[in-house]
């Protein structure tokens, strides 16, 4: 290292410690993360790590990583090199796949795959890192390695998964093949089945080269997304939480709701909300389709409702309640993370975003809190009244137009209105590719 990069170092660090003094521990993340990525043996690096991680809480990793520093500085004044500490680095980066530091992970059992290329459980771990960073193809390479030396159900699986999201349909089918010689619990029964149904509708797009958020939302969930992140309703300044949604936005996206519904016949009985923040997207879509209005009340009902949210992620608490993909009920939400894995995704989804926030008051991840905005009942008519001046825009029909015709020759495969060939909604894995990280 040149005295220009000792200097820097130095000062980085300084500003690290200094940022977690003050409590500040993701910018002090931000600092202390590249600067290991790029100097892995800096003691002074993987101190300040440690510190880091203890303040955090996240004991486990904090204690792995001060384990591993005592055995590089074993010899004094010559710490030993990452190289030489082949366990304790292996320990080190498990833990930091727990915390969710992938970045960090891979590059720990990548040293550790190299002092040991047979051993199938260093292999399995950086794989599983990499499917995390979305870095695929270096996944598979190592679920290779693992499989070479052990073929089992779950490194097959990921290996499945892996090829499925490179669009390696020959590899992906393989892989389910070899599946069904492996699986023996229900529940790997169950996994294989959601893969051959992955694969039937990634062999129903295999003739096209580039794939977007849209088709993969089909492709891995069998979900209606209606606006893909590149649409230009979509395409505005991200802002933050400053910049609500406008009433026109939500207008539109319940009109084209309302249109693909009737454009692939599957028009609802009745509109549910799931929360009161929801509310307003329910009453507007009632009211523009006539139809009765209600609130969650239970998973029994005789009609065929269609229930509305603003944020996928709320489902997570009563989601047992809705695992089942019941005749009476189809779930649609305004938006869904692009980060956070969740135990069901809903039929259909509006917006693929972390960056919704709509301008009602609530408790919603997404919506404003008391006294930044206006009171859920209070943007009903306003929005409404867009709706009703939008109903034959030419951009509104042309999206419907265009999705109706994108669906239409895809519902056998769609989980909404098919109860028969899948019994249970799918997890969410957050595995879009070219989407954010997951979290787990």
């Amino acid at each position: 290292m040149t005295d220009t990069e000792q200097k820097s170092t130095g000062e980085s660090l300084a500003k690290a410690r200094k940022l977690l003094a003050e409590g500040r521990l993701d910018n002090c993340l931000e600092v202390v993360k590249p600067l290991w990525l790029s100097q892995p043996d800096d003691t002074e690096i993987i101190s300040m790590m440690v510190d880091l991680l203890q303040q955090a809480e996240e004991f486990e990793a904090s204690q792995a990583l001060a384990t591993l520093l005592t055995k590089m500085k074993g010899n004094g004044d010559a710490p030993s090199e990452l190289d030489s500490c082949a366990r304790e680095v292996f320990e080190a980066g498990y833990r930091l796949i727990d915390v969710r530091q992938y970045e960090l992970a891979a590059m720990l059992l990548a040293i550790c795959a190299r002092q040991a290329p047979d051993d199938p459980t260093v292999h399995y771990e950086l794989g599983f890192t990499l499917m995390s960073l979305s870095r695929y193809r270096e996944a598979a390479e190592h679920f290779e390695t693992v499989r070479s030396i052990e073929e089992d159900f779950d490194t097959v699986l990921n290996l499945s998964v892996c090829y499925c999201l490179c669009q390696e349909t020959k590899e992906s089918a393989a892989m389910i093949g070899r599946l069904d010689g492996l699986a023996s619990s229900e529940e790997e029964r169950g996994e294989l089945r959601h893969r051959k149904q992955v694969q039937a509708r990634l062999e129903k797009l295999a003739g096209k080269a580039k794939l977007n958020a849209r088709d993969w939302f089909f492709i891995l969930y069998g979900t209606i997304l209606l606006f893909d992140p590149e649409d230009r309703i979509n395409q505005v300044k991200d802002t933050g939480r400053e910049s609500p949604e406008s009433y026109t936005k939500i207008a539109f996206t319940l009109l084209v709701l309302k249109g693909v519904l009737e454009g692939l016949r599957w028009p609802p009985e009745a509109i549910e909300f799931y929360s009161p923040t929801s509310r307003p997207l329910a009453a507007i879509l009632a009211r523009l389709a006539d139809l009765p209005l209600n609130s969650y009340q239970g998973p029994d009902r005789p009609d065929h409702a269609l229930m509305l949210m603003d944020w996928a992620s709320e489902i997570i608490g009563p989601h047992e309640s809705f695992v089942s993909n019941d005749s009476n009920r189809s779930i649609f939400a305004y938006a869904l993370s692009t980060r956070e894995a969740l135990p069901l995704i809903p039929d259909i989804v509006a917006h693929f975003s972390d960056n919704i926030t709509l301008p009602w008051t609530g408790e919603s991840r997404i919506t404003l809190e008391d006294g930044q905005g206006i009171s859920p009942e209070e943007v009903i008519p306003e929005i409404l009244e867009r709706a009703w001046n939008l109903e034959s825009d030419p951009d509104i029909l042309k999206a419907i137009q265009d999705l109706v015709q994108y669906y239409s020759d895809k519902r056998d495969l769609l989980v909404a209105h098919n109860t028969e060939r899948f019994a249970n909604r799918p997890e969410y894995s957050a595995e879009i590719p070219g989407a954010s990280g997951k979290t787990r």
